[in-house]
């Protein structure tokens, strides 16, 4: 008979039963004692393997501690591969083959499908397929004329942010989320006023006349439309469900919806007609320089503002979904919130100059804000009535 804890395998079998949590703690003094009867090296050390694996299933079994982990993990290298691929052929395929994979995963159980059977999400999923093959017509028509498109080390990661938007619609319109049907459909509305008044309003591509110029007061009031639509849906779907917690998310939708819907409108404007693009960089530019790289500055100024937006909007994606993730511990949720909510607010705040993103970015700022706010308290659990409203 092996001496207890005096051979390797008895050495090894201590320090794991110290690994063990407490809960588990009698279980590994029960396997040591047992070791001890046991004769023989290779019996020892099968048996101390043995009980390591056990253990090990134990934990696989619960999925608490593993699961999240495996999750990122996966996405981050998914991600971190669409990136360098994008880097150096371009974001054509690597975006069209990420998006196949998460319209995929969305059809099957589990972090992104599949959708509720419920009107609202479905079309709220329906219309970020949309928006998205919008996007990926963009790539393939301006990704050879459009430099703020092309690989490079400085690019913005168009497809990036298009694969973040995907992966939050799917998530947000899952049996497992907690945003009801009447705050997704009054976001997804309200999201498409507001996107459209403030794509009215803005400058067209930076330094051309609004498309509201010819309103009457030159289309100024569509400014309160851009902010009132997303307060609107915050209102409405607070007094439909009795929670102010589907209110901020009906706001937070709006204002994704908007500033997406803004973006790849202005953005496709550039991609699909580069030869009406005002001339912006002209005055600055050194003598000499050939009409293709005029345009291709041109370009690149033009998209500067839709660019943000489309960032502006994928902040806030990511703080809608960080809310309508499944009931979690308050501290968790309040530190998630707290560390992607600042950065919407900073940019939004940097967005004062152009009218129409200045509108959209201070209704939305204070949706952040308030959100900030409601981080510390523990929200009900969604119910049927409060997906469907009261009665």
């Amino acid at each position: 008979m092996g001496a207890f804890g005096c051979d390797p395998a008895g050495r090894y079998l201590d320090i794991a039963v110290r690994l063990l949590p407490a809960a588990r703690h009698e279980w590994g003094c029960a396997m040591r004692a047992e070791l001890a009867t046991i004769d023989g090296s290779a019996e020892r050390w099968c048996f101390a393997l043995g009980c390591t694996r056990a253990a090990l299933l134990q934990t696989v079994k619960a999925q608490r501690a593993w699961r999240p982990v495996g999750i990122a993990a996966a996405m981050g290298l998914v991600l971190a591969g669409e990136v360098a691929l994008s880097r150096v052929i371009g974001q054509i395929i690597p975006g069209v083959l990420v998006l196949t994979l998460l319209v995929w995963l969305g059809g099957r159980p589990g972090f992104f499908g599949p959708v509720r059977a419920e009107r609202a999400a479905q079309v709220v999923r329906v219309s970020g397929y949309t928006l998205m093959g919008l996007g990926l017509l963009i790539l393939a028509v301006g990704d050879s004329t459009a430099t703020f498109l092309q690989p490079g080390p400085k690019t913005p990661m168009f497809v990036f942010l298009l694969t973040l938007y995907t992966g939050v619609f799917l998530a947000t319109t899952t049996g497992r989320a907690g945003f009801g049907g009447p705050g997704l459909g009054a976001g997804a509305c309200a999201g498409l006023v507001a996107g459209l008044a403030s794509f009215a309003v803005m400058p067209f591509e930076r330094i051309g006349p609004p498309l509201a110029a010819g309103l009457p007061w030159h289309g100024s009031w569509l400014a309160l439309v851009t902010i009132g639509a997303p307060a609107a849906a915050a209102v409405w779907t607070t007094g439909r469900t009795g929670r102010a917690d589907q209110g901020v998310m009906a706001a937070l939708c709006a204002g994704t919806f908007a500033a997406l819907l803004v973006a790849l409108l202005g953005l496709s404007a550039i991609a699909l007609f580069p030869d009406r693009i005002p001339d912006i960089v002209g005055p600055v530019m050194v003598p000499g320089t050939s009409a293709a790289q005029r345009q291709a500055a041109d370009a690149t100024e033009a998209a500067d503002p839709y660019i943000g937006l489309l960032l502006f909007g994928a902040l806030l994606a990511v703080i809608l979904w960080v809310m309508a993730r499944p009931p979690s511990r308050v501290g968790v949720k309040s530190a998630l919130l707290t560390l992607v909510g600042i950065p919407p607010v900073a940019l939004g705040l940097s967005a004062r100059h152009f009218p129409g993103a200045a509108g959209l970015a201070a209704a939305t700022a204070m949706v952040v804000l308030l959100a900030l706010v409601m981080a510390g308290r523990a929200p009900l659990p969604l119910t049927m009535d409060s997906c469907v409203g009261r009665r």
